[in-house]
């Protein structure tokens, strides 16, 4: 898993798919992020990387790359 398949699978979940990501993105700030982004993107993690979290636990990173770091952590 990469950051940028990550991402890209990240982003295919959003309401708008051309809202641009980054590594850096503080997506739990974005006007886009919301309690219902949150079960999506928690629902992604679970069906692309077998990986379960709480919803805030995924609000809880600073950005993408925390995320991914956490996601890609707990994949292995």
């Amino acid at each position: 898993m990469s950051i940028n398949e990550f991402i890209k699978n990240f982003q295919s979940q959003l309401e708008n798919t051309d809202t641009v990501v980054e590594p850096e993105t503080a997506y739990n700030k974005e006007s886009y992020w919301d309690s219902l982004t949150a079960m999506v993107i928690k629902v992604m993690i679970e069906d692309e990387y077998g990986v379960d979290m709480e919803p805030e636990k995924i609000t809880s990173f600073k950005d993408i790359n925390e995320l991914y770091a956490f996601v890609a952590e707990k994949k292995q």
